[in-house]
C-alpha cells in the first residue's frame, strides 16, 4: 500500500487546464515527452508552472515570459513547438541586435560624460547698448613728477655713495621725505632696479604708505591727459577719470565699478579715489544727461537704466560714439633709472566687474602715435539647465556657485587675482600694495620686495606643473581651480596705429601749447559693429537627452520600452510569488486526492 502511495505521488496529475488526450497514459507521461506535442503551449507553461519540479516551473516562467514580452526576438527563442534551427536562427539575431544597441548606448554615455556641454552661436544678434563699454585702464611708464621727486638724481646720489664706501652713509644729506619717496617707488621699478639697491633697504624708512606715495608722485589726470571725448561729449578726463593701484604702479581708470561694487568691502584695498565720477559734468552746451538710476551685473544685465547709465553704455558703433583721449607726456619727465627704456602707455581692456590683469595682453600706445581700437565683444552666456551638471564637466562657474572671499561677483580675473593674493599672504605674511587683502594683514614693505616676487613666480610655476599634470591625469587637481565665468563678457580687439606730430598739429591750427617738451598721443576705442553675434553655453547631452537616446537605440534594435522593463521585474518578482502560492495550492489539491 505504501509503494503505491509512493508512486502515485511521484505521478504528474492534470490540472482543470489541462485537457484530457484520447489514448494517453498520465501515470508514464511527462510534461516533456513527445506525447505532449499537439498540446497548446499556454497549457504546458501552466501545468510546468503549477504541477512540475522546481527547475521545470522556472522555465515555465520563463516561457510564459517569452510569450508575453515585447521585446523582440524573444518569444521566437523560447517558442514550445519552434523547431530548433528557428530558435538558433533567432538567437543569432537577437544577439547580434543586443551587442550594436549596447555598443550605442555605450558611446551615447561616454559622450554624455566627457562632452555634456557645446558651445554655438546665439540665434539672435546682441546690440551692443545691452553690454557695457569696456572698462580702460591707462597705465603711463612715466610714474613720477620729476618737480616733485627727482628720482634720476636721488638714486645715482645713493648708489654714488655705496660704491664707494659699501654703504650709504649720507643718509642725511637726503630729506626724510625724499627717503620715503624712494622705498616707494622701489615697489613698481624693474627687477634689476630693485636689486641693485637690494642692500640699502635697511637705511631706507619701512613705514612708508606705499598707494598714498606713488599717488603722490603720480603725474596728474588732467596733465596726462587734458581733454578727453566720450559718446559725443567733451570732458576734463580728470571728470571721468579714476586713480587705480594696479602692478604697473598707480593707473587712471575710465568706466570701472566702483571699488565698494567690486569688492565686498572696499577696505580691502589700499587706495580707493575719493573723487566720484559724474557723467553729468561735460563743457558743451547739450541738455544734462538723466541721473543713474537701476543697477548692471553680468548675469541679469541692465535694469531700470535710462540713456545715462552705469557702468557706461553706447548706442552707436561709430568713431563719433568711441571714446577719445588725448594723452601728453613731458620730456622732462622721462626715466630711464627706474623703468625700462620703453615710454609710453599700456592700455588695458575689461569688464568692469572685474580687476585688470597687468600680466595679460595690453595694447602700447607710444608716445607720439595714435592708436584706434576697434571692439568686437566675446560675450558667452549660459543656459540656466547647466546647473544639473557638475562644474568639472561644463567646465565654468556660475556667480552662485563659487563665492570668492574679497570680490563680490565671480569672474577668471578675479579669481586669478585672489588666488595670487592668498599665496602672496600665506608666504610672506603680507600682501603688495595693489593687492585685496583681509583688514588684518599689512602692506608688504622694502624687505618683503624678494618674498612677494619669488611667491608669485612660484605660483605661475605650481599652476603650469599642475595643469599639465591634469592633461596626464584627468583626476589631479589645480591650485585655485580658477575656470572661466559660465558668464562672461570679454573684449576682443584690433589696432590701427599712425605717427602723431602734435607741434605740426599745432601750428595747422595756429595755436600755442603751454608745454614747449610735450609729446602727444591719441587712443581712441569704439565697438567695431552694431550687434554682435554671442556665443551661448548649452546642454547637448542632458539626463533626459541621454535617457531619449538610450531609449530610441533599444526601441529601434530590440524593440524595448520603459514598461519592457517593468514587465521584466514583474514576472521575475511578483509572478513568481504568485506562481509559488499557485504551486502550494496545487500540491495540497494532490495530497487530498491522494489521500
Amino acid at each position: 500500500m505504501a509503494d503505491q502511495l509512493k508512486g502515485k505521488r511521484s505521478t504528474i496529475w492534470p490540472g482543470p487546464e489541462l485537457l484530457p488526450l484520447p489514448n494517453t497514459n498520465y501515470n508514464r507521461a511527462s510534461i516533456t515527452s513527445a506525447a505532449l506535442s499537439d498540446v497548446a503551449s499556454d497549457v504546458i507553461i501552466k501545468s510546468r508552472i503549477r504541477y512540475g519540479s522546481r527547475l521545470s516551473a522556472c522555465k515555465g516562467i520563463l516561457l510564459e515570459y517569452s510569450k508575453s514580452t515585447t521585446i523582440h526576438g524573444i518569444r521566437y527563442i523560447f517558442e514550445v513547438h519552434r523547431p530548433i534551427y528557428e530558435k538558433l536562427y533567432w538567437l543569432v539575431l537577437t544577439c547580434t541586435s543586443v551587442y550594436f544597441a549596447v555598443s550605442l548606448i555605450w558611446d551615447t554615455y561616454l559622450k554624455w560624460q566627457d562632452s555634456p556641454v557645446i558651445l554655438g552661436f546665439d540665434e539672435t544678434l546682441v546690440p551692443v547698448h545691452r553690454i557695457p563699454f569696456p572698462t580702460i585702464t591707462i597705465c603711463p611708464e612715466i610714474k613720477m613728477e620729476r618737480n616733485v621727486f627727482d628720482y634720476r638724481n636721488i638714486s645715482r646720489q645713493i648708489l654714488a655713495d655705496f660704491k664707494q664706501n659699501q654703504q650709504f652713509l649720507n643718509v642725511d644729506s637726503i630729506e626724510e621725505e625724499d627717503l620715503a619717496r624712494m622705498a616707494a617707488t622701489m615697489h613698481i621699478c624693474d627687477a634689476d632696479v630693485v636689486q641693485r639697491f637690494a642692500p640699502l633697504f635697511s637705511q631706507l624708512p619701512q613705514n612708508v604708505d606705499i598707494a598714498r606715495t606713488l599717488l603722490d608722485l603720480t603725474i596728474t589726470k588732467n596733465l596726462t591727459a587734458p581733454f578727453c571725448k566720450w559718446n559725443g561729449r567733451f570732458y576734463f578726463c580728470d571728470k571721468i577719470f579714476d586713480f587705480v593701484p594696479t602692478d604697473e604702479g598707480i593707473c587712471y581708470q575710465f568706466n570701472g565699478l566702483r571699488p565698494k561694487d567690486i569688492y565686498r568691502d572696499e577696505r580691502f584695498v589700499s587706495y580707493v579715489d575719493p573723487d566720484i565720477v559724474d557723467f553729468n559734468n561735460f563743457f558743451d552746451d547739450l541738455e544734462p544727461l538723466n541721473n543713474i538710476t537701476g543697477n548692471w551685473s553680468l548675469d541679469s544685465g541692465y535694469l531700470g537704466q535710462g540713456k545715462n547709465a552705469y557702468p557706461q553704455r553706447t548706442v552707436f558703433s561709430s568713431a563719433r560714439n568711441a571714446f577719445f583721449a588725448f594723452l601728453q607726456a613731458l620730456e622732462h619727465n622721462y626715466d630711464f633709472d627706474c623703468r625700462s627704456f620703453k615710454q609710453g602707455y599700456k592700455v588695458f581692456l575689461n569688464s568692469p566687474e572685474s580687476v585688470p590683469l597687468t600680466t595679460g595682453n595690453y595694447i602700447l600706445v607710444p608716445n607720439g602715435d595714435e592708436v584706434v581700437v576697434s571692439v568686437l565683444p566675446n560675450y558667452v552666456v549660459s543656459t540656466d539647465n547647466l546647473h544639473e551638471i557638475s562644474p568639472e564637466k561644463r567646465q565654468c562657474f556660475f556667480d552662485d556657485e563659487r563665492a570668492l572671499r574679497f570680490f563680490r561677483s565671480y569672474s577668471q580675473n578675479n579669481c586669478q587675482t585672489e588666488c595670487l593674493a592668498n599665496f602672496t599672504v600665506a608666504k610672506c605674511g603680507c600682501a603688495k600694495f595693489w593687492m585685496p587683502k583681509p583688514l588684518d594683514v599689512p602692506v608688504c614693505g622694502l624687505d618683503d620686495i624678494a618674498c612677494y616676487t619669488a611667491a608669485q613666480e612660484e605660483l605661475n610655476v605650481l599652476l603650469q606643473n599642475q595643469t599639465m599634470q591634469q592633461t596626464v591625469d584627468p583626476n589631479a587637481k589645480v591650485m585655485c581651480d580658477c575656470m572661466p565665468a559660465c558668464t562672461s563678457l570679454e573684449y576682443n580687439f584690433e589696432i590701427s596705429r599712425a605717427r602723431y606730430d602734435l607741434a605740426k598739429t599745432l601750428r595747422a591750427f595756429r595755436e600755442v601749447y603751454e608745454h614747449d617738451d610735450s609729446i602727444g598721443s591719441r587712443l581712441s576705442v569704439y565697438f567695431k559693429e552694431h550687434q554682435f553675434t554671442a556665443i551661448k553655453r548649452t546642454i547637448m547631452f542632458g539626463v533626459s537627452t541621454l535617457i531619449s537616446n538610450c531609449g530610441g537605440i533599444f526601441g529601434l534594435f530590440m524593440g524595448i520600452s520603459s514598461l519592457s522593463f517593468i514587465e521584466l521585474v514583474y514576472f521575475f518578482s511578483m509572478r513568481i510569488c504568485s506562481s509559488w502560492r499557485q504551486r502550494r495550492k496545487a500540491k495540497k489539491q494532490i495530497l487530498i486526492q491522494e489521500e
